[in-house]
Parts: C-alpha cells; sequence; structure tokens
C-alpha cells in the first residue's frame, strides 16, 4: 500500500497506555515512505482537548470527506508508522492549502 502525503488514514495511534484507532493526516514527505517504508502522522480528533497545540480540520479543508463534522489535528501528536499499521484508508486527503497552516502549527506547537 503506498501512502502519500496529505493522506488521512484509520491507525492505531498510542494515546495512552495502549493504541486506540484514530484517523490521522500523514505530514511526512513521499520521499521518506519510498525510501524507508515508513510515514509520519498526525492524530485528527473530534474533541479539542488541547487547543494551544490543534488546529481545526474542517470538511471544507477535505478532499473526498467521509462526513461533514469538523475536528482538529493535534499537532503534537506525531508519530512514525509503516504501511502495514493503516487500519483502512478513508480516500480522503487534506487539500494543498490547507497543508500548509497545518505544518506552521505543527512547527509552532513542537519547536516554538
Amino acid at each position: 500500500m503506498i501512502i502519500r502525503q496529505r493522506d488521512i488514514v484509520e491507525i492505531a495511534f498510542y494515546t495512552g497506555n495502549k493504541p486506540e484507532p484514530h484517523p490521522a493526516v500523514v505530514i511526512s514527505n513521499d520521499a521518506i515512505f519510498e525510501a524507508e517504508g515508513f510515514f509520519y502522522a498526525i492524530l485528527l480528533s473530534t474533541k479539542n482537548l488541547f487547543p494551544e497545540f490543534t488546529i481545526e480540520i474542517t470538511s471544507a479543508m477535505i478532499n473526498s470527506p467521509r462526513n461533514n463534522r469538523n475536528g482538529y489535528a493535534v499537532c503534537h501528536m506525531i508519530q512514525q508508522f509503516y504501511s502495514e499499521d493503516v487500519i483502512s484508508r478513508t480516500g480522503a486527503t487534506l487539500k494543498i492549502e490547507a497543508f500548509k497552516p497545518l505544518t506552521d502549527k505543527v512547527k509552532e506547537a513542537i519547536f516554538a
């Protein structure tokens, strides 16, 4: 299975003591996946538990959204995954114009 930057996938994220299925957006570039076989993804959630570390993701920001619910990219929750870790693919991707604000928020949340 090929994973691309901006893909939205369902994956088991470690959010505490055990992995829990969550949607996630792939943030690493395609070259990492092609060379190493892994990718980095950010947790997507319907809850805004850490507003200082999140950015709202609306259905208008997604190509082929599965539903019309708004959610949040939890920008400090980044993990490494392999294609076999993917539970399902939604067929949805984050639109190009929404990706830069997301990566800017990741940089702010982690490196500022």
